[in-house]
């Protein structure tokens, strides 16, 4: 692998991509998996509990500087969709000439192994593989 020599685009938002359909009757069956342990979707079991929003999670995404949104598989775009090609959970990132680029698989989260600490790792890293990078912030930056 070289090195390459262009400078790193700006992320403009996150978007995280559930293996989950919307809707309370569908966050009420994913509580249920977390409740019995049953496999779910990992980038969930990440960002959320029982309860909604980990305050982990909550302190995280201020700490990243860039917006988070929240799509459902039942909610994704057709643009989304040529991006993750039905790999979900999914994060992809939108960088400031607005394309968008796939960040973490649903393998690459299934390794994260349910906490915040290393899903923030991930994206750092997979960031700046793609040539991307996080705005100047004090818990993710370059």
């Amino acid at each position: 692998m070289t090195a390459t020599t262009a400078t790193p685009r700006d992320i403009r938002r996150l978007i995280f991509l559930y293996n989950a359909d919307s809707g309370r009757l569908n966050a009420l069956v994913d509580s249920a998996k977390k409740l019995l342990m049953i496999n779910g979707c990992s980038l969930c079991a990440i960002t959320h509990g029982l309860a909604g929003e980990k305050r982990e999670w909550k302190e995280c995404k201020e700490e990243i500087g860039v917006p988070v949104d929240y799509v459902h598989r039942d909610e994704v775009t057709p643009a989304l969709r040529d991006v993750v090609r039905e790999r979900y959970p999914s994060v992809v990132a939108e960088a400031a000439d607005g394309s968008l680029v796939l960040l973490l698989d649903a393998e690459v989260l299934d390794r994260a192994k349910g906490t915040v600490a290393d899903l923030k790792g991930r994206l750092k890293t997979y960031a700046s593989m793609n040539g991307l990078r996080f705005p100047d912030t004090v818990g993710i930056g370059a």
